[in-house]
């Protein structure tokens, strides 16, 4: 935890210098520094299971915490020249890994081509959900944090690349369409341990169309899986290639059936919003494709508030399942007991990976001023035999379970 302090407060400090220096050499750029952060109290997990919102953070097991869902934040942006501009933004919370490349959320030129096009070039947010550019700011979405279900999958939070993006007014309302590409990368927590997962070419485009109380999204993204770094896995799969032939024909077939590096995954996504007067509704639908088993899987929540006055109440209903069956290997009694335990192995590891669990929650978000709100908010979570995916445990879930998770959290804005 002292590292995870002292990185952070080196990278804010990096921020504000770089700000200050490039003041000092150019008179004309205009600077505008901003921030956010939510101050997190979570509930969650048992001595057994270990709960984590997102797969970069360390799993909690059971108690209270603070650190499951707080988040600290700088942005600074620059006018540099007429059409270009600069944007850096830092953001502090828990990972998996603590440097100064989880640390630098954003850093990237926009360029505004026409009035109506514009592109970017540095490492910006991944733009696959409705909250893709707020995703850290828990005071620009409704809930105490992003449905876990849905967004929990997605452990990239930015790619280095570019991106091209064109909006303008149409007769139903505000219509915009982007495209990008780049490579991106993830350092993570699953039950084999730290894993470090980097993809390339990643690209994709959306397109939305966005009226005074609607909102329409449509999303496509791919990635190809460069490396992986973990060390359970890569046992793994050398025993895997190491057997012989002749005591386990299928052990090749296997290691590749399991493999994540060169192979593809496509994903596909839909998301709805209307907000007016005193509703406000929100939902998502993803598709997973992909040639590495373990990512295939579909997923989406439907969510719905009601305002009382600065008080919204609200409930979200939400659903992940892997789309591929648990792994069953067939063992030859006449085969070595070796052989028998590493097909065991085999067999845990890949079904740890799937997922197939529903969460019901209820919230309220009062809002204190324009730029502070408190929530708090309960999941109840069924998670299904083998479908223990999100989860931190030693084996594959036996049997269905349930897991409740409680959180009250401030957050707030500045600019």
């Amino acid at each position: 935890m002292q590292r995870f302090i002292s990185n952070s407060l080196i990278g804010f400090t990096l921020l504000c210098i770089t700000g200050e220096l490039t003041a000092q050499e150019s008179k004309e750029p205009r600077f505008r520094l901003s921030g956010f952060g939510t101050l997190d109290v979570t509930a969650a997990g048992t001595k057994q299971i270990g709960y984590h919102n997102e797969f970069s953070h360390a799993p909690q097991y059971g108690g209270v915490s603070i650190f499951s869902g707080s988040v600290g934040g700088l942005q600074l942006d620059a006018d540099l020249l007429p059409k270009l501009s600069a944007t850096i933004q830092g953001v502090a919370k828990e990972r998996t890994k603590h440097d100064m490349f989880n640390f630098l959320d954003w850093a990237f030129l926009r360029y505004q081509v026409t009035p109506n096009t514009t592109i970017r070039a540095g490492r910006m947010g991944i733009d696959l959900f409705m909250l893709s550019e707020y995703r850290n700011v828990g005071f620009a979405y409704l809930w105490a944090r992003p449905v876990l279900e849905f967004y929990m999958p997605i452990s990239l939070s930015h790619f280095d690349g570019f991106d091209i993006k064109y909006s303008r007014r149409i007769a139903p309302g505000f219509f915009e369409i982007k495209a990008y590409g780049g490579q991106t990368g993830s350092d993570i927590t699953v039950s084999r341990g730290d894993l470090s997962l980097r993809e390339r070419p990643f690209f994709g485009a959306n397109a939305s169309l966005e009226t005074d109380h609607w909102k329409f999204r449509l999303t496509f993204a791919s990635a190809e899986v460069h490396a992986i770094r973990n060390q359970p896995y890569h046992q793994l799969q050398n025993a895997l290639n190491n057997v012989p032939s002749a005591f386990w024909p299928q052990a090749a077939e296997v290691a590749d059936h399991i493999s994540a590096e060169g192979k593809q995954s496509s994903y596909y996504s839909a998301g709805i919003a209307y907000d007016k007067n005193a509703w406000v509704v929100q939902s998502e639908f993803a598709w997973f494709d992909s040639k590495w088993p373990s990512v295939n899987l579909t997923n989406g929540y439907l969510s719905v508030g009601r305002r009382f006055g600065p008080v919204t109440w609200y409930s979200i209903g939400s659903y992940a399942k892997s789309l591929n069956p648990p792994l069953n290997l067939q063992t030859d009694p006449a085969a070595p007991a070796s052989i028998a335990r590493l097909q065991d192995i085999t067999e845990t590891a890949f079904n740890r990976t799937l997922i197939d669990q529903n969460t019901f929650s209820l919230g309220a978000r009062w809002d204190l001023n324009h730029q502070t709100a408190l929530k708090a908010q309960w999941d109840h979570t069924w998670v299904r035999k083998n479908g223990g995916g999100f989860l931190i445990t030693q084996e594959p879930l036996a049997h269905d379970t349930s897991i409740d998770t409680f959180s009250v959290n401030l957050n707030f804005i500045f600019k």
